[in-house]
Formats: C-alpha cells, sequence, structure tokens
C-alpha cells in the first residue's frame, strides 16, 4: 500500500498537521485524507492545501495512517465507528490529552499499532514540540514514520510512555504558561506607564528573543539568567522580589498540579 495519511478531525492541530504535511511535501497532497464532520471547515481546509477530502470516516479510516485528531470525550464513538475498517492493520496516531495507547488498543483489535503523541499549540506555526510514545504492538518503524510527520510541524522527542503526564505539564500546557508571563509583564509596564501597545510589543520581543538565544546558546538558562543579573541591579532587584514571594516554588507547585490532572484524565 501505498503511504496515505486519513486525519480525523480538522480542528487546529489536525488542520495544522495536514499543512506541514502539504507544505513540507512529505507526500503528494491527493495522499493526504481529511474528514471532519464540519464539512464547511473541511472544505476551506481542501481548497487551500488542495489534500482530498473524505466523504466519510471510512475513507479516511482507509489510509495506511490515521491520525485521530479528535477531542478525548470523542474518541470512544470514534473508534467503535472505524473499527470496522481497520482489517488492513493502519498506524493509528492519537493526540487526544489523556488517552492512553492501551485504552485505543483495545477498542481496536489485536495487532493494530498504535502511536500516543502529545504536540503544543506552537506547532500551529510549525515551532511545535511533539513527544511520541510506542503502544505495545508498534515497532521502530511506527515510531519513525510518526517522528517524520510531526517533524513537520516542529521538533520530536521520543519518550516512554510513563513520561507523557509530565510532558503534558511541561510542555503540552506550557505553551500558556509562557502567555501568562508575556501577559503579566506587559500588564506591569502599562502601570510603569507605557502604552498598552508599546508594553505587549515589548512583552512579546522580549520572549522570542530570550527563547531564541537559549535555543541558539551553549549555555543553559540558568548561565543565561546570571549574566542579564549583575550584582546590585535591577534584574537583581526583581529576582529579590521573586524570590521573597517563592515564585520558583509557586511554579513547580503549578507544573506538578498540571501532572496530577494528567494522570486523573488517563484513568
Amino acid at each position: 500500500m501505498s503511504l496515505s495519511v486519513g486525519v480525523i478531525g480538522c480542528g487546529n492541530m489536525g488542520s495544522a498537521l495536514m499543512r506541514g504535511m502539504a507544505e513540507a511535501h512529505l507526500l503528494p497532497a491527493g495522499r493526504i485524507v481529511g474528514y471532519d464532520s464540519d464539512r464547511g471547515k473541511l472544505n476551506r481546509l481542501v481548497r487551500s492545501l488542495k489534500v482530498k477530502a473524505g466523504r466519510s470516516v471510512r475513507e479516511a479510516a482507509a489510509c495506511s495512517v490515521v491520525l485521530l485528531s479528535v477531542k478525548p470525550q470523542q474518541m470512544e464513538e470514534v473508534l467503535r465507528e472505524i473499527r470496522p475498517f481497520l482489517s488492513h492493520r493502519p498506524l493509528l496516531i492519537s493526540i487526544a490529552a489523556g488517552i492512553r495507547s492501551g485504552w485505543i488498543e483495545r477498542r481496536v483489535g489485536r495487532g493494530v499499532p498504535v502511536v500516543r503523541v502529545m504536540p503544543n499549540t506552537p506547532a500551529l506555526v510549525k515551532k511545535g514540540i511533539s513527544a511520541i510514545a510506542a503502544g505495545r504492538s508498534a515497532v521502530a518503524k511506527h515510531r519513525l514514520l510518526t517522528g517524520w510527520i510531526f517533524k513537520s510541524v516542529g521538533e520530536v522527542v521520543q519518550v516512554n510512555e510513563s513520561w507523557m503526564d509530565a510532558v503534558t505539564a511541561v510542555s503540552g500546557s506550557g505553551p500558556a504558561y509562557f502567555f501568562y508571563l508575556m501577559e503579566q509583564m506587559a500588564a506591569a509596564g502599562v502601570r510603569l506607564g507605557l502604552s498598552s501597545a508599546v508594553a505587549r510589543r515589548l512583552a512579546l520581543a522580549t520572549a522570542r528573543g530570550a527563547a531564541e538565544l537559549a535555543v541558539q546558546s551553549s549555555e543553559d538558562p540558568v548561565a543565561l539568567r546570571r549574566r542579564v543579573t549583575s550584582k546590585g541591579g535591577t534584574t537583581e532587584a526583581a529576582f529579590k522580589v521573586f524570590k521573597s514571594r517563592g515564585l520558583d516554588q509557586i511554579l513547580q507547585e503549578g507544573i506538578r498540579a498540571a501532572a496530577r490532572r494528567a494522570k486523573e484524565l488517563s484513568s
């Protein structure tokens, strides 16, 4: 069978992955098949990317790779619907938060390989990072194929599935932590007299620049932070307040709470 990818669920992440594959020319656009119950959304995506619109969920499930990009609460119904059409044993890739690979395997039958992926929203601008964990029937070629697809929207990392709750807390939820920091930096700037437009621009550009510097530098974030924190200077004054209020503990506790919630959802 020629490689084809069916994407069931064309919301933000599903459409980002279809766009990433199409624009990276991973395979001919006609072998990317999208299916969504919202036909208007699907038709707009098809017109934009020149991919194929599945007339039914069966058409997407007939592909050699089936990417399940639906909400966790929709997963049971979708698996029930596609199970009769999986006799060719396609690779199933799930990006549903909190849904374990074993849970999917029990519902689709023996021998169907399942790979679970936790992407994050920067995938929408091809700057994401996706953690990949293989289920019991998935082998090295399935992990490699999944990585090949998700590299079209950013970086990938291979993990044990037991780590997925931590991955969810750090990178899945992580963009929101940075958005919150940008929000608070801009708000502080406004309180200090800046216009909202200038404060927002300063906060966003600083965040982007700091992230790029950290990515490109051979030094770790601790060393980079210390470089900016001159003794007796303005940055040190800010960090004295952060330390006195226990900001480090608050952040750690928040991320641990996210991991606990991810574990609760998985169970």
